[in-house]
C-alpha cells in the first residue's frame, strides 16, 4: 500500500467530495461555495491530488477533509451501510462506501490503510 501525491492544474472531484464537501449556495454541482470549503491550489503546482494505491486500485482525495472522512468510515469494525451514512440522494448505490472497491473491505486491509492515512503528513 502506497500513499502518493500528484498536483492538477484544475479542481478535482472525486466519489467523496460530494460526502465531504456540501455546496452552500446550491446543488453540489452547481455550488460556487462549499463547506467545508474545498481546497486551493498550492502555488506553481496546482490542486492536491491524493492517491492510496492497493493491489492495482486506486482511492483518490481531493483533501484533507475527504481522507479524515474516510479513516473515519473505515476504521469502525463493522462498514455502516449507506443509509446509516445519511445517504440523501434517491440511489443508495451512488455513495462512495457501496462503490468501494472489495480489496478494500477486509478488515486487516482498512486497518492497515487507516494507519497509512493517519500517519501521512499531509493528512
Amino acid at each position: 500500500m502506497q500513499i502518493r501525491i500528484e498536483y492538477r492544474d484544475s479542481p478535482v472531484r472525486t466519489p467523496i467530495t460530494p460526502w465531504v464537501h456540501r455546496g452552500v449556495d446550491g446543488g453540489y454541482y452547481r455550488s460556487t461555495v462549499f463547506d467545508p470549503p474545498r481546497p486551493r491550489p498550492v502555488h506553481g503546482k496546482g490542486y492536491p491530488v491524493w492517491f492510496v494505491d492497493h493491489r492495482g486500485r486506486s482511492l483518490v482525495f481531493a483533501s484533507p477533509e475527504e481522507i479524515a472522512h474516510v479513516i473515519d468510515v473505515l476504521s469502525r469494525k463493522i462498514l455502516p451501510s449507506s443509509r446509516e451514512l445519511g445517504q440523501p440522494y434517491m440511489a443508495v448505490n451512488s455513495h462512495w462506501l457501496s462503490r468501494l472497491h472489495a480489496s478494500f473491505k477486509p478488515w486487516k486491509v482498512r486497518q492497515e490503510l487507516v494507519k497509512r492515512l493517519q500517519n501521512y503528513p499531509a493528512a
